[in-house]
């Protein structure tokens, strides 16, 4: 009688086993970096269409206020029923970008805050009809900017929590305390507005009197207003003045977040390759060096651009390109368009 085949189950040998593991890691090692290319460029597009969101939002804006820039309206001397009338353009800026903080984000608790030029990184706030969202507005801060992203979150958690205490959720990273000037920063955006959309391109005299401009002062985070006086003048520049709208800048991104892997890098150097929002709605990544240095608009004649020092010293602030070094000093390029809203940034030579 002939006997049937016994056929045992098979199984993976230690050898099979070592060489299968072998390639799946293989295999994630090489998906991985796609992966995390993947994501990043996910995020450049949700960048650019947190921008494109803002471009609309802003031709929203001159279409309902007979061709006005997106900006602060109050005046000083004039009595808007929150905290007196101001003193000076600044401070009745400054005032009414706590009144829309105080009705918008439910903040009731903000009080006015002097010595502030909100213009710098809260223009959107006066857009935040068009925007549809309350505030802090999340499509303000760009996927990449981890920190401002902590900040909303930071300050949407403890009004939940019935407190303001934001920093608290922070780990650490924010600019600030809890005082009433530190609470500003949750509802502060990426995206900065170029100067000449909020203010006079250059110093100008008329009759004898030198009516003056927002120009750069020493360091990066400093502002000035020169003299503040009955001539200064913020806001009320119109969509028309603007040339040439495909190739000038209106908003740009504070820092280069999306061109490196490990760390971002400020918006002035030369390599950075910031995200910019151009007057004809298209958003772009450019690299600096690409564009036109800019001019002073203290010295408009001088074929000198604006030269000032990089010293970051806030959470948010990257380090230095030279790492040893504390302040760099870098040029102006299209935060300081020479001829401003007439000017050129990209794509064509300086208008002088």
């Amino acid at each position: 009688m002939v006997g049937k085949a016994r056929y045992g189950r098979g199984g993976f040998t230690l050898i099979e086993l070592l060489i299968v593991i072998a390639i799946v890691a293989l295999l994630v090692a090489i998906l991985l970096p796609a992966l995390s290319e993947a994501r990043r460029a996910a995020r450049r597009v949700i960048c650019a269409a947190n921008q494109q969101q803002l471009g609309i939002a802003e031709q929203n804006y001159a279409t309902d206020f007979t061709d006005k820039c997106a900006s602060f309206t109050w005046k000083k001397n004039v009595d808007y029923g929150f905290g007196g009338a101001a003193g000076n353009a600044t401070q009745a800026a400054a005032n009414q970008a706590i009144d829309i903080l105080r009705r918008r984000a439910d903040r009731t608790d903000l009080q006015p805050i002097t010595g502030w030029i909100p213009h710098v990184l809260y223009s959107h706030l006066v857009l935040n009809d068009y925007l549809q969202q309350r505030l802090p507005e999340p499509t303000m801060a760009c996927p990449e900017d981890r920190i401002r992203r902590k900040w909303q979150t930071g300050i949407r958690t403890a009004l939940n929590n019935g407190n303001t205490d934001w920093y608290n959720y922070t780990d650490g990273e924010n600019p600030g305390d809890n005082s009433n000037n530190g609470q500003r920063w949750p509802y502060s955006a990426t995206y900065s507005f170029v100067p000449s959309s909020w203010s006079p391109d250059r110093f100008v005299s008329v009759g004898g009197v030198t009516i003056p401009t927002v120009y750069q002062a020493q360091y990066h985070y400093l502002w000035f207003v020169p003299g503040d006086t009955a001539t200064t003048v913020l806001g009320n520049r119109k969509f028309s003045d603007v040339n040439f709208p495909s190739q000038k800048v209106m908003t740009y991104e504070m820092n280069d977040y999306h061109s490196r892997k490990n760390r971002s890098l400020y918006h002035a150097y030369t390599n950075a390759k910031a995200e910019l929002l151009f007057f004809d709605g298209s958003v772009r990544i450019l690299e600096t060096k690409d564009g036109n240095r800019g001019f002073n608009p203290a010295t408009p004649a001088s074929p000198n651009p604006t030269t000032y020092l990089y010293a970051p010293n806030l959470a948010w602030e990257p380090p230095c390109r030279n790492s040893a070094v504390q302040q760099e000093t870098v040029t102006g390029y299209y935060r300081w368009t020479r001829a401003g809203l007439k000017g050129i940034d990209f794509g064509g030579g300086e208008i002088r």
